[in-house]
């Protein structure tokens, strides 16, 4: 094929468009213990499906991913490949895409299409989808082929990071300037800005792609970006190594595993090791707290890394690394709507409530500490995981889309009386605008489990199953998080003998009904699962009955703050034009550029007498999903919706309880 990408079109935007340390010097890599690797992974209570097995259907989720579907299609490839093809120095066919595609993060952009594109065929099969791919892989393969013929040194190279060759000449040179190791931000390497991060990006969308469409070219140009990267560790102390690695790096520990998997090679695994940042990973193994300050998308991918190392090395002290970050994340370090961080730094325990900012919970955490959670049930099937990623599923990810225009937020801000402003398609390709077109195509994570013949169900999602081991088809029908009613309807070609695992959870308060081809069935208590056991037959129906009654979630160490929820669906007050200005709703290349309008006079604060929320929320008789407060709303009572469901308004999460001062 030759000339411009055949399916471009302009992208509308319409509402029907379908603070690491240095380690010390001599510090060794953390390898793993084998000296070859394992095609047995570490032993799971679970696994998760592949994409291919699981389709979203009818509801609030796959509106998203239609709309995330549409920007897809919208891409110019030839832009995508553009600054390639530049670094390459082979002609172009198009300009870049602005923002931070036109600057130091250039090409990362299309790392996440990558990513996004081959997950959303999975689930799709969309013919549009895999023909953009198949243009961009043979160019990615030419600009590769390129980079080593002009310098042996970049045999494998495959980025488009402007004036990345001659820094990345210097770092194997062993000359590594990260600036000051101590500073909150310390993501410059030899003058880029967060090399190894676009990197990684780039890898695991080639994986991705191998992953879910079987690409034999995107696997060839994986090895062969990884072989680049073996170089480092080759030609580099310990000590540079760890120096260097104090940039962000993404997750290159995770896509390396990823590639001995691949592969079944155990240099890759330890070649993975040796990207692990032991000032950051080792005192995890330990089970010591070094979050506080730290930059947390830079620290939760090199976790999900060491997780992935795990998987595939057995190493237990990989896993209590793991395991002790997410429980501290999770537990200690997030808001109610599952997000984290305050302008991207974790902050310490018990402060949540000085760090209801504008900079609050950044998309891009919450995009990975979903991943970590998704391992983390898989290890240990608990409740609390499942809790924990149905809240970030809901209240971040699912409203981090605007309805309009399917572009996606950077924070989901945590100040009283803020807003949520959204990117533009070509001209703002913020981290979290890539990782956003990859959250709606990955709705099907999270749902389903399996080990044996049990099948875990673990998020209300309208969606179809096909369990292929076991012979069985489900369809769950269901509007959730907008209404309470789950069908879940069973196919079989033969009776089969089965575990079904329903997660009744523990703010299904009282306890929610189940009904089994329409007979009442005993559902347990709520924050536990219901096992019904049976020969499954072709037409069994499990009917589902959630409740979600009101209830408030105070800040441990400040209890007088607090937040409204119905069920898992955090509420928050809409602070419509006639209590303060409008906000504006889209940023360009600077997702700072909105934090300088001023804040709001007037932001109501409650005053609930120490009484039951039942008491002074009340649904509206008219609208569907929208309460009122009754009495308590200073200076006046405000309306309550959910808060994925706010686009355009100024919105307060946290309230003030004058009762407790």
């Amino acid at each position: 094929m030759s000339g411009h990408d055949p399916d471009r079109r302009q992208f509308v935007l319409s509402a029907a468009a379908s603070a690491a340390a240095l380690a010390a010097p001599g510090a060794t890599a953390l390898v793993p213990d084998r000296d070859r690797l394992s095609r047995e992974s570490a032993p799971q209570a679970c696994s998760p499906f592949d994409a291919a097995d699981v389709t979203l259907l009818p509801g609030p989720f796959r509106d998203n991913m239609v709309r995330d579907l549409d920007y897809l299609l919208a891409f110019d490839c030839d832009r995508l490949l553009a600054p390639f093809e530049k670094l390459a120095g082979l002609p172009t066919r198009a300009p870049n895409l602005g923002g931070w595609e036109s600057g130091g993060l250039a090409s990362h952009y299309c790392g996440h299409f990558l990513s996004a594109a081959s997950m959303m065929h999975a689930q799709t099969r969309d013919a549009r989808l895999a023909a953009k791919i198949d243009y961009l892989l043979p160019r990615l393969a030419q600009c590769q082929e390129a980079n080593g013929r002009a310098d042996a040194r970049f045999r494998g190279y495959c980025t488009g990071i402007p004036a990345s060759k001659p820094a990345f000449r210097r770092a194997l040179d062993g000359h590594i300037d990260v600036g000051d190791p101590h500073a909150l931000y310390s993501f410059n390497l030899n003058g880029m800005w967060s090399p190894w991060y676009t990197v990684h990006k780039i890898m695991a969308g080639l994986r991705d792609v191998h992953r879910h469409l079987g690409r034999e070219q995107a696997k060839q140009i994986l090895i062969g970006m990884s072989d680049w990267a073996a170089q480092f560790p080759q030609r580099l102390d310990a000590a540079s190594m760890q120096t260097m690695l104090i940039s962000e790096q993404g997750g290159m520990n995770e896509v390396l595993a990823d590639v001995a998997a691949i592969t079944g090679e155990q240099r890759y695994l330890t070649l993975a090791a040796q990207f692990n940042q032991n000032a950051q990973l080792e005192p995890l193994m330990r089970r010591q707290d070094i979050l506080t300050g730290v930059h947390s998308n830079q620290y939760i991918p090199r976790v999900i890394g060491l997780a992935r190392q795990y998987e595939l090395s057995g190493r237990p002290d990989y896993r209590t690394a793991a395991e002790f970050f997410w429980r501290n994340v999770a537990r200690h370090r997030s808001y109610v709507s599952g997000g984290n961080g305050d302008h991207e730094h974790f902050f310490p325990r018990g402060d949540t409530w000085q760090h209801l900012s504008v900079g609050s919970a950044e998309s891009c955490c919450t995009y990975n500490i979903l991943k970590l959670t998704d391992h983390y049930f898989s290890w240990n099937a608990t409740m609390e995981a499942a809790d924990f990623y149905e809240r970030g599923l809901i209240n971040h990810i699912l409203g981090s889309q605007d309805p309009a225009t399917g572009m996606m937020t950077y924070y989901l801000s945590m100040r009283p009386g803020h807003f949520k402003t959204y990117c533009t398609p070509w001209d703002s390709c913020w981290c979290c605008a890539g990782t956003g077109m990859e959250n709606h195509a990955r709705y099907i994570r999270g749902i389903y489990y399996h080990h044996g013949d049990t099948l875990w169900i673990n998020q209300f999602l309208a969606s179809e199953l096909r369990w292929k081991a076991a012979g069985l088809t489900l369809r769950q029908r269901t509007l959730f998080p907008n209404g309470n009613d789950v069908r879940i309807e069973i196919g079989a070609q033969q009776p089969v003998r089965a575990t079904i695992r329903l997660r009744h959870p523990h703010w299904s308060t009282p306890g929610m009904t189940v009904r089994l081809n329409g007979r009442a069935v005993r559902a347990g208590r709520p924050g536990a699962y219901v096992d019904l056991t049976r020969r499954w037959r072709d037409g069994d129906i499990i009917e589902i009955g959630l409740r979600t009654p009101l209830r408030i979630e105070r800040l441990a160490h400040h209890p007088s703050k607090f937040a409204i929820l119905a069920g898992p669906t955090v509420l928050a007050a809409t602070l419509v034009d006639a209590l303060m200005k409008a906000p504006i709703p889209y940023a360009g290349t600077d997702q700072y550029e909105w934090q300088s309008l001023p804040d709001p006079v007037v932001v109501p604060l409650l005053d609930t007498g120490g009484e039951p929320v039942q008491r002074w929320v009340k649904p509206d008789p008219t609208e569907p999903l929208l309460w009122r407060t009754q009495g308590v709303g200073r200076p006046e009572d405000v309306t309550l919706a959910p808060l994925h469901r706010i686009a355009h308004e100024r919105y307060t999460v946290y309230f003030d309880d004058l009762h407790l001062g």
